[in-house]
């Protein structure tokens, strides 16, 4: 799994335009929604690592991807790269973010998976970008 050196497996899209790894969200700490309590399909109050898609599994839908495809199981639906919404709703994502793939969580954040591109949407880049998105 793709991760910065602060541990990050992915970054959520605030529609106020701001950007926030996933511990913040998960945990709990920043989303009003979650009531200050960990997001109940977190991983220690982290995003669970993304696995192939099985399309013979109880939980696959087409909507998180192809079978094979990379998704987090806390996903809820896969919405090709993020440049594909560059401008909705007037926001502006940072270029080194564009070809990762936006998924929609179960609480219905968007998020990207580090090094998760929807070019290759079988693999993780261990390079992933969006490692200089992430504030200190």
């Amino acid at each position: 799994m793709s991760t910065h050196s602060n541990g990050t497996k992915a970054l959520f899209l605030s529609p106020d335009g701001h950007i926030y790894p996933d511990a913040l969200i998960c945990s709990g700490m920043i989303p009003p929604e979650l009531g200050g309590k960990p997001c109940p399909f977190s991983q220690a109050g982290c995003l669970p690592d993304p696995t192939p898609l099985d399309p013979d599994a109880s939980t696959y839908s087409i909507d998180k991807g192809q079978p094979g495809d990379l998704c987090p199981p806390c996903a809820k639906q896969q919405l090709t790269n993020l440049g594909h919404w560059q401008g909705h709703g007037k926001q502006q994502f940072p270029e080194e973010l564009l070809s990762l793939r936006l998924f929609k969580c179960r609480q219905w954040f968007w998020l990207v998976v580090l090094g998760l591109h929807d070019a290759e949407p079988t693999k993780l880049s261990p390079n992933g970008s969006g490692h200089q998105a992430i504030g200190s």
